[in-house]
């Protein structure tokens, strides 16, 4: 296919941009400084979509110390023209071959060495680029993005604050329309539908629903299996707002609850909420994943919960910080959006799972979403 290229600023109609990227692309140049290199190249859109705005499926990002370059391809020449943020020294370029394109037009003609996210690109990627650009360097490194964007700005999250707010009338409406002999694929369909028709941009994730014995698969698919009465049913979904995802888990039981089951739902509610009052910027992740972990061991349930406490949520809906038990060395930033979702997993009998999304910031942990304080009966 013949390629297309054009070198120009973005329109004034674009978007105004958060100040918060500002911050972000000056701590990310200094990371390149750092790696001693002239640009850093970022393929990962969650990334790219952070610092430009950009919501399609193919582009490529270079920082530089005085120039961004943005490329994507024919198909988004007309959405980036009111869509890209208007960011200092921004050039476009629409071609779908970046890197012949780069070289071509010797647009490397004054870097010697290049910095690329190592978790993103392939080892056969990086080798064919390495054979295309050579003599610039092309070299890996870790955590050169991420940690900068853990950070939200305002207007990023009161689009979670959205999204979470939609996931909440969502499950609302869910109960309201739920019948006894409903197949978890049609409840599954009802979330979707519904968290469309509230203006949802989509799924963040493919939606998790489980019943009866099924609700111990941490993420099991929906099956056809019907609900049937004295089942727990677990829903883990979330919506998307301007990009930015939410992501909750609720349980409810049909027709009638437990003993135990009560017991298990006021468990997970009280090493949830106790772990979300502890959080504060720069505390160590796996210390709030203790205090839950801890308070679900003592009561005999430690064995049944094996994942992390919680993960980081923006526009992606798992995101560094990680809130777990593996890493010793991960910290909350301030103004972070986290999802904290402990959960007891029965084999062959039955699986609760409670998450709840919140906002950090010098104070403490602020709810987006809040639990039901009593197990749901149906």
């Amino acid at each position: 296919m013949a390629k297309k290229s054009t070198d120009k600023n973005v329109t004034k109609e674009a978007p105004r941009y958060p100040e918060k990227i500002d911050q972000r692309l000056q701590q990310i140049r200094f990371r390149i400084e750092e790696e001693k290199a002239e640009g850093l190249f970022i393929n990962f859109l969650p990334n790219i979509r952070y610092l430009t705005n950009f919501s399609g499926s193919a582009a490529s990002l270079f920082i530089l110390k005085d120039e961004i370059w943005f490329f994507t391809d024919d198909r988004y020449e007309e959405q980036i023209q009111t869509e890209l943020y208007p960011l200092p020294n921004l050039k476009t370029f629409i071609t779908r071959d970046v890197w012949g394109y780069c070289t071509k037009k010797k647009m490397f003609k004054n870097i010697s060495s290049l910095v690329f996210e190592s978790e993103r690109l392939s080892y056969q990627d990086v080798i064919n680029i390495r054979n295309i650009i050579r003599p610039v360097k092309f070299k890996p490194a870790i955590a050169i993005v991420e940690p900068f964007m853990m950070p939200k700005a305002p207007e990023e999250l009161e689009s979670i604050r959205k999204a979470c707010e939609m996931s909440e009338k969502v499950f609302e409406e869910v109960l309201k329309v739920f019948k006894v002999g409903m197949t978890e694929k049609e409840l599954a369909a009802e979330i979707v539908y519904r968290a469309r028709l509230l203006g949802s941009e989509g799924e963040p994730f493919p939606t998790i629903v489980v019943s009866g014995k099924r609700s111990s698969l941490v993420h099991g698919s929906p099956s056809d299996k019907p609900i049937k009465s004295g089942e727990v049913v677990t829903v883990d979904f979330g919506c998307i707002v301007n990009g930015f995802c939410s992501d909750v888990t609720r349980v409810f039981a049909v027709g009638k609850s437990t003993k135990e089951q009560r017991a298990i739902y006021d468990l997970l509610l009280k090493a949830k909420d106790s772990a979300i009052e502890k959080i504060r910027p720069f505390v160590n992740g796996k210390l709030i994943d203790n205090i839950a972990r801890s308070m679900i061991e003592k009561a005999g349930y430690g064995q049944y919960f094996q994942h992390s406490l919680g993960h980081g949520l923006g526009i992606s809906p798992h995101e560094p910080p990680l809130i777990t038990f593996r890493k010793d060395d991960e910290f909350i930033p301030e103004s972070s959006v986290l999802a904290i979702e402990p959960g007891v997993y029965i084999p062959d009998k039955y699986g609760l799972r409670v998450e709840d999304d919140v906002y950090v910031n010098r104070d403490g942990a602020k709810y987006l979403t809040k639990a039901p304080s009593e197990l749901i009966v149906v």
